[in-house]
Order: structure tokens, then C-alpha cells, then sequence
């Protein structure tokens, strides 16, 4: 298989006949697996962006200089090899999953007059069942609140934090989502939502069916499509749709992260989110950086250590905490 249609595959660029016929050429042999490898890694360090346009390019050669020499190409595939087992299900296939293992631990359930409200703490996810049987998958950090029993009229829940909602269908009675400025009404559905306190923006994005962002109650509705995502950019007080592929924004219920464009700033809050650890961007610099890249089940020290590789970043553990400074 050419190079030009192998970066095709992992840009996501191929149909599905390609797409499969990419990974069957992949999995023939050892030797095609570590050029794929390479050249995944390759495409990540080449997709870390510094946008204030001063290093990337000097950065960019420095990664690649490492990828010829015989030591960082072992090191490379070795890191590579750990995203390469499950990336084909997540990263470029766009049906979602629809069914999710999630580990028991505990959470916190707090009921006061009839309300539950559901608290995960960082590094932990939870199944939530909810009076009218829907589904809610919570993410780290998070928290949902719902009544013991709903409503003859409505089906009112709040969420601070991230949750994949997989709505029984109720044409008598909507369901409703308070995400902090933003309001979704849906009958029946999935979705996901993404709504902490500490992030810059507030996303939503349909899976199936159909949703509708409520802003104000004097605007009109604004409804999304599947594989939509709006955005609520919180400074600017102003709400987008933007296209996405709707699997790699629930990757998460699968212990994945996807970065496309994303601010360092964003995806150091993402990692103390899923890993439960405190991150410190010692560069402001580093500040201007944004990364893309896929964290597939990897380890918080696998995940530093691909991190190193694509970009110019050092880190240092120290107080148990995590220190990122420029290379």
C-alpha cells in the first residue's frame, strides 16, 4: 500500500471498502504494522501546532529527526503499538458504540427531598438509571441531578460535567437538560454533553435522533442533526453548529481521548479529568500550542511519554503533580 493512502487512512480520508481494505493490509504482517506505526506517530507530532506561529516548523524537524534514528524508531512504535489495537473501532469507523463497560466504583448518591444527585470524582465513570429507564453514562468529575420519580409533564435532569444520554422515547413527555446556560429538549435520543464549570465552552452532540438547544426562552430553538455538534462559547456568549464525527466525541466511555485543534491548556484539563491528576503548564508558551492526537487506554506515563515524542514538551512529576514545560 502506498504512503499517500495510509495517511489518507489515518487522517480518516478513505470509504469504508478502503477503510477496511487499509486494515487488512495493516494486520498482514509485522512489517506493514510498524510502517503504520511510524507513520501514525509521525502524523501526531506533525499535528501539534504552535498557533502563534514562531517554533512548529523547527519542532516538526526535530520530531522527525528522531523518528529516522534507529533508537526513536523502536520507541516510537513501541508507543504507537498501544494505540494501534482498538484506534481501528474508534477513530475510523463512524457508527457509535452502542453498548459500554463501566467499571464498578463507587460514586456518590446524595438524596435530599426527593432529589438524587449522582457525583463521580476524577479518574471515574458511572452508569446511571434513571425512573424512566433511560441511560446516562457519567464521566469523571461530574454530577447529575434528577428527581426519584419524573413528572406526568416533563423529565427534568441537571448535568455539571460531561454524560453520554441514551433517552427512552416519551412523546408526552420531553426530556429536558439544564446545562448551565444552555438548555437540550429531546423526546427520545442520544447524545452527548459537555458542560463543566471550568471549560471555556459548553458542547452538544447528537448521536441519533433529534435535539434542541435552548439558549434563551424568548430565542428560537436551535436544532442539531446526527453527527452535529453545537458549541456555546461562554466569553462570546454565542452558540455554533459545527460537523463532527459523533464516535470520537463519545470515545471517552471507552477510555479514549480524541484532540483535534485542542489547546494545551484544554487537554492538560482533560487529562487531570480522566487520570486524577494535577497538571502545571510551567510555559506560557506552551500556551499558544494545540495538540491532535488520540490517547487510546494508555497510561498517564504512556500518555507523558507520547507527549515527549510528538512535540516540545518535557515533564517532570514532582509533589504529585505533573510539570509540562517547553523542550
Amino acid at each position: 500500500m502506498q504512503e499517500k493512502q495510509i495517511i489518507k487512512f489515518i487522517k480518516g480520508e478513505l470509504t469504508v471498502d478502503e477503510r477496511q481494505k487499509a486494515i487488512k493490509w495493516i494486520r498482514s504482517s509485522s512489517e506493514n504494522q510498524a510502517k503504520f506505526n511510524l507513520l501514525k506517530a509521525t502524523h501526531i507530532g506533525a499535528t501539534f501546532i504552535d498557533t502563534s506561529g514562531d517554533d512548529s516548523a523547527i519542532y516538526y524537524k526535530r520530531f522527525t529527526q528522531k523518528v529516522k534514528s534507529k533508537q526513536g524508531y523502536k520507541y516510537i512504535s513501541a508507543i504507537a503499538s498501544l494505540i494501534v489495537i482498538s484506534i481501528f473501532l474508534i477513530n475510523y469507523f463512524d457508527q457509535p458504540v452502542e453498548k459500554t463497560e463501566i467499571t464498578e466504583i463507587p460514586t456518590t448518591d446524595i438524596i435530599e427531598k426527593n432529589i438524587i444527585n449522582t457525583v463521580t470524582s476524577k479518574g471515574v465513570k458511572s452508569e446511571v438509571i434513571l425512573p424512566d429507564g433511560s441511560k446516562v453514562i457519567l464521566n469523571a468529575d461530574s454530577k447529575l441531578t434528577y428527581p426519584k420519580k419524573f413528572s406526568d409533564s416533563t423529565r427534568n435532569v441537571t448535568l455539571i460535567g460531561e454524560a453520554f444520554f441514551d433517552i427512552e422515547h416519551d412523546s408526552n413527555r420531553p426530556f429536558l437538560v439544564d446545562a448551565n446556560e444552555i438548555k437540550i429538549r429531546v423526546l427520545g435520543t442520544t447524545f452527548n454533553v459537555k458542560s463543566y464549570s471550568k471549560d471555556e465552552k459548553i458542547e452538544t452532540t447528537l448521536v441519533s435522533g433529534k435535539v434542541e438547544l435552548i439558549k434563551d426562552l424568548d430565542t428560537t430553538p436551535l436544532e442539531l442533526a446526527p453527527s452535529q455538534k453545537g458549541v456555546f462559547y461562554k466569553s462570546q456568549n454565542k452558540l455554533k453548529i459545527e460537523e463532527v464525527n459523533s464516535s470520537n466525541i463519545i470515545a471517552w466511555k471507552e477510555g479514549t481521548l480524541i484532540f483535534k485543534n485542542t489547546s494545551m491548556s484544554q487537554v492538560a484539563i482533560d487529562l487531570e479529568r480522566k487520570y486524577n491528576v494535577n497538571f502545571i503548564i510551567n510555559s506560557q508558551k506552551l500556551l499558544n500550542y494545540e495538540y491532535t492526537g488520540t490517547f487510546d487506554n494508555l497510561s498517564i506515563i504512556e500518555v507523558l511519554d507520547l507527549l515527549v515524542i510528538s512535540s516540545p514538551i518535557k515533564y517532570v512529576i514532582k509533589d504529585e503533580k505533573v510539570i509540562l514545560e517547553m523542550n
